[in-house]
C-alpha cells in the first residue's frame, strides 16, 4: 500500500512537472522505466519538450566528441 501511494504521489508531482522522471522514480523507490509505465497508465503525458530534447541532443554531441 505504501509503494502505491508512493508511485501516485511521485507520479502527480511528475505530471505536474515539478520532478524529472528519473528523480520521481528515485524518490518512488522504482525504476525509471517502471515510473513510465505507470504515468502511462494513469495517462500522464510526457513532460519533455524541444529545451529537453537539445539539452539531451547536445549531451550526446559531447559524449561523442570525447568532452
Amino acid at each position: 500500500m505504501k509503494k502505491q501511494w508512493k508511485l501516485e504521489h511521485y507520479v502527480r508531482l511528475y505530471g505536474d512537472g515539478k520532478l524529472s522522471l528519473a528523480r520521481a522514480a528515485r524518490d518512488a523507490g522504482g525504476s525509471v522505466w517502471a515510473m513510465m509505465d505507470y504515468a502511462r497508465s494513469r495517462k500522464i503525458p510526457a513532460q519533455y519538450d524541444l529545451e529537453d530534447f537539445q539539452r539531451d541532443l547536445e549531451t550526446v554531441r559531447e559524449r561523442l566528441a570525447g568532452g
